[in-house]
């Protein structure tokens, strides 16, 4: 990765290349956990690839910052698409009604698990998807969501113990029909 990061510098389209066949799928992956959308997901790490363009001589540190970076850079992009989606769903608020507006998966299945991340702030799905799903270490969340390890640590003891809660609560309504 550092080998990377020097081209990547140096804005060597192999590098670029070779960087993108590395973090992509990875990079996908998180977007989707935040976005539920996997071309609004391409299109947030497309993003990110564009910005770093024009940031790759500044980037500083060693190839773990970079990938840092563009995790940072991916949730950025989500948020802001989440931000716009908000706001186009009030405006759309009064003129809709609620139930067709209303987005989430039915019960049953998957479904159970994604109707219950949906519950969780968008932090909380950060840190679960990193650490459970991307593997990533408390440091290197907590350098991705520019917070510490004792509150990625925290963050995800409260996101697992909702989780947990949100499941069985799910499961108990499913018995009792």
């Amino acid at each position: 990765m550092d080998a990377l990061l020097e081209g990547v510098r140096r804005l060597a389209p192999d590098a670029f290349r070779d960087l993108y066949e590395l973090v992509a799928d990875g990079l996908n992956s998180f977007a989707y956990s935040f976005l539920h959308d996997q071309a609004a997901g391409e299109d947030a790490v497309q993003q990110a690839f564009l910005e770093l363009v024009k940031a790759a001589p500044t980037i500083k540190g060693d190839g773990r910052s970079l990938q840092s970076w563009l995790y940072r850079s991916v949730r950025f992009r989500c948020l802001d698409e989440l931000r716009r989606r908000e706001r186009r769903r009030e405006n759309l608020h009064g003129q809709v009604p609620d139930d067709l507006l209303a987005s989430g998966p039915s019960p049953g299945g998957e479904g159970d698990l994604a109707a219950a991340m949906s519950q969780l702030t968008h932090q909380q799905r950060s840190v679960l998807f990193l650490r459970h799903v991307m593997g990533m270490s408390g440091h290197e969340v907590a350098t991705i969501l520019e917070t510490n390890r004792a509150a990625v640590f925290a963050t995800a003891a409260r996101a697992e113990r909702k989780l947990r809660q949100l499941l069985s609560d799910e499961s108990a309504a499913g018995r009792a029909v």
